[in-house]
């Protein structure tokens, strides 16, 4: 797992109200981190496709792949619960090349199959699986994390810090000490956006496309933000040593 964090603070005037500020001295920050983070999961979407003239003979072609690629899935230690595949259509093909009523030439069976793989370093070789067993399109490969908790919570770790170090840095310059806190700001995102993952490239799958051509790997970015206001104090004075009185002299 490789994480990198990366921060951007800024001072400025933030989109709150007068009564969200105090009427005394104070200074705005707004806290700002991205922890990147090399996905250790995906969930693979593939689907199969079959056609035949009956509908009940292109539902078995699909079940039949779909159940080849399930031994291979088990075979390479994917349990049961991380396979989905309980969708299948059934829709007839027409012919309308041809004047007059359209001839039905057909049906088409559809399965999607949806893989959560734990393991990412066997990534590779459940694509090439897929492959082999005939299923027709690797739709998407979309890379996760097991704990994004964990990365969410360090990327507002890190944003509070971020907020705390500016405020610190510019109190000190401008000669003023930083006071308690007066407000925070914090709007978390639709947990569907968070993390903001970056999806893989879209691939139609063939004979003669290789498992490392039909995705390409990014990281996952884990992004916060925060707003606090700071009251300011005056500098501390230093401490007056009393001057001794002179004594006096007979």
């Amino acid at each position: 797992m490789v994480i990198s964090v990366a921060l951007a603070g800024s001072l400025s005037a933030l989109p709150v109200m007068a009564a969200d500020v105090p009427d005394q001295p104070h200074i705005s920050t707004s806290g700002h981190a991205s922890v990147e983070v090399k996905p250790d999961m995906a969930t693979l979407t593939i689907v199969v496709e079959q056609t035949a003239r009956q509908a009940a003979e292109a539902k078995k072609r699909v079940d039949d792949r779909v159940a080849q690629y399930f031994d291979y899935l088990q075979q390479q230690g994917v349990v049961k619960k991380d396979i989905d595949a309980a969708n299948i259509s059934t829709q007839p093909q027409y012919d309308y090349s041809k004047q007059g009523k359209p001839q039905l030439t057909g049906y088409q069976a559809l399965r999607q199959v949806t893989v959560t793989v734990r393991q990412i370093d066997k990534l590779n070789t459940l694509l090439d699986g897929a492959l082999k067993a005939g299923l027709n399109e690797i739709r998407s490969v979309s890379p996760g994390v097991s704990q994004p908790q964990r990365y969410q919570q360090q990327a507002r770790d890190e944003a509070i810090k971020d907020a705390i170090s500016q405020a610190s840095a510019l109190a000190k310059g401008f000669n003023t000490r930083l006071g308690p806190v007066w407000s925070i700001q914090y709007h978390t995102e639709d947990t569907s956006a968070r993390p903001v993952m970056r999806m893989y490239s879209l691939a139609k799958a063939n004979a003669d496309t290789t498992p490392q051509q039909t995705y390409e790997q990014q990281s996952i970015s884990f992004d916060d933000n925060v707003n606090v206001v700071f009251e300011l104090f005056p500098p501390s004075k230093p401490a007056v040593t009393p001057v001794a009185e002179p004594e006096n002299q007979p």
